[in-house]
């Protein structure tokens, strides 16, 4: 942490990058509560009003809904799909990774050929083939369905770093004394690996936003009353001439969110691969 905290105070973009992160999370935990409308709110007397205008600080869509409060309000959505995204694959891609890369052999080459199967079809496609095919756009849904699209790569990452270290002496050392499989693997090699691990899991969780914001773009995200910021943009491109505001702030919280989370990841890949 010491190291952490000496290194952060060297690099000024990785301090602006985690500000913006933290405030984007103080707005998805609290925002709701300061904001003045409610996202589903609608205002036919003040459509399409300007920013700072009829008590409307970021101004209102063609329904006349107030587009900070569709924002703050949709940062807990967005947040909450990549938070649990993240989880998912980075869990899921550990144990399936480190299953295949410890018992090699047929195992190991049934794994490649699955992952790389996987791994032929984008991510986005992948996705929007599955939520068609369910056709549920809940939190819940979307999260599970983005996490599958993103196992692959988190679990071939995973099983690089375990080809690595299971050559290394401790681990021979507990086999010899007898462990057994899963403790040799997750209580012996794991703890070794964390680095490449959360460096991977943060990228995902960037990737995560990404993904949910093309998916809302698509109209195939997450679906009214629940606010979308990928919608929002792809609702309001009809009026951009009109009210530019309506497409141009939730654009930019997204471009700000995954701005901050990547300088954010690829800081803490530095830190991690230096302690190494």
């Amino acid at each position: 942490m010491k190291y952490f905290m000496f290194q952060l105070k060297k690099n000024p973009l990785a301090i602006i990058g985690i500000t913006i992160l933290v405030l984007w999370i103080g707005i998805a935990i609290f925002g709701p509560l300061i904001v003045s409308h409610t996202h589903t709110a609608m205002d036919s007397a003040n459509q399409m009003t300007a920013p700072g205008k009829a008590g409307h600080l970021l101004g209102t869509d063609s329904m006349g809904r107030d587009i900070l409060s569709r924002i703050v309000y949709g940062s807990r959505s967005i947040l909450t799909v990549a938070l649990m995204t993240s989880i998912v694959s980075t869990v899921l891609g550990v144990l399936l990774g480190f299953i295949a890369g410890y018992f090699s052999g047929k195992v190991d080459a049934t794994f490649l050929r699955a992952m790389d199967i996987l791994m032929a079809i984008p991510p986005l496609v992948l996705s929007m083939v599955v939520l068609g095919i369910l056709g549920d756009s809940s939190i819940f849904s979307l999260s599970l369905i983005v996490s599958i699209a993103f196992i692959p790569a988190t679990a071939r990452v995973s099983r690089g770093v375990l080809l690595t270290e299971k050559s290394q002496e401790y681990v021979s050392a507990a086999r010899i004394r007898g462990e057994s499989h899963l403790y040799i693997m997750f209580v012996e090699i794991l703890p070794n690996t964390t680095g490449p691990i959360i460096v991977e899991a943060t990228a995902r969780f960037a990737y995560s936003i990404m993904m949910v914001a093309s998916l809302g773009f698509l109209g195939v995200g997450l679906q009214p009353p629940t606010p979308d910021w990928g919608m929002m943009v792809i609702e309001n491109k009809p009026i951009i001439s009109q009210a530019p505001w309506a497409v141009l702030f939730p654009a930019l919280a997204i471009a700000s969110l995954v701005i901050a989370i990547s300088i954010f990841s690829d800081f803490v890949s530095k830190v991690l691969i230096h302690e190494r």
